[in-house]
């Protein structure tokens, strides 16, 4: 009887095969290891460009939610346009506690009441990881994080105005009526101007996906660095963070979102409402 090593089977020509020829050689593996690597090497820039697009337009929904929220706040306050930076002596937490100065001067807790005090609709995509590790930990630290880092920043300058760099009654004397909004029958392109843009943080750190507000690129000259540089200081570019292929999430006045390239923010036009070039400058009225 022939022993196990030597068996031979047949195949369908009929011709002997050893149970030896039927495992792989290892030129066979390598083969196949060099094909799935191939294959590797395909799908995931197409895995890692689909991740980033779900967030891109989670990001698109956030901007939707927040303009949302702004506009119910003006149906309250006689048309008002929520100020970008202001000190609010009745702004309270989740909790009904009073808030005090700075916290209280940014928006999120401010425009929260009108969005059902969810912060899971001001902070998005990887940043809402962030929202609930602090969520979790110490109670006033959470209170104060979270009015610092949601996704995306007011137009703090010229929608409401920034009561501490750029008052709104201050601004519109000097520049002329209607420089900073502060009511919605103000705005004359509500479609093209910015209310909030995708933001990065100055204090933690170059790749934090938020901040409470964006500064615009031109004032009474031009304050953004001449070209996108991840790697600089996010006040280079006004702490806005064109992390989606070099577009960022915006969400204008009349309530519309989308991702934009670098030449749109760049353009005054989309964050003055009196602005009529894409490098205009402010300059005193009289």
């Amino acid at each position: 009887m022939p022993s196990q090593a030597s068996r031979t089977y047949r195949g369908r020509s009929g011709a002997p095969k050893t149970a030896s020829r039927l495992a792989f050689t290892l030129v066979e593996l390598l083969v196949v290891i060099g094909i799935l690597a191939v294959l590797a090497s395909m799908l995931l820039p197409a895995l890692a460009h689909a991740r980033r697009r779900a967030r891109m337009v989670e990001e698109i929904s956030t901007a939707r939610q927040l303009m949302m929220g702004m506009h119910l706040y003006a149906l309250e306050n006689s048309d008002a346009i929520l100020p970008g930076y202001a000190t609010d002596p009745g702004a309270r937490d989740d909790r009904g506690q009073a808030l005090s100065y700075p916290v209280n001067a940014r928006y999120p807790w401010r425009l929260s009441p009108f969005l059902a005090q969810s912060f899971e609709l001001i902070y998005c995509a990887e940043n809402r990881a962030y929202l609930r590790r602090i969520q979790a930990g110490n109670r006033d630290e959470y209170v104060y994080a979270a009015s610092v880092y949601p996704s995306l920043g007011i137009n703090s300058y010229f929608i409401g105005g920034n009561e501490t760099e750029f008052p709104a009654a201050a601004a519109n004397v000097r520049f002329g009526s209607g420089t900073v909004v502060t009511r919605v029958a103000e705005v004359d392109r509500p479609s093209d101007l910015f209310a909030f843009v995708s933001a990065r943080s100055a204090t933690r750190g170059l790749n934090a996906n938020g901040y409470f507000q964006v500064h615009p690129p031109y004032l009474t000259g031009r304050r953004w660095a001449a070209g996108w540089d991840p790697l600089a200081a996010p006040k280079d570019w006004g702490f806005v963070a064109p992390r989606y292929s070099q577009r960022a999430v915006a969400g204008a006045m009349d309530g519309s979102a989308a991702a934009q390239g670098l030449k749109v923010l760049q353009d005054m036009r989309r964050w003055c409402n009196r602005a009529d070039t894409p490098d205009f400058v402010l300059k005193p009225s009289n």
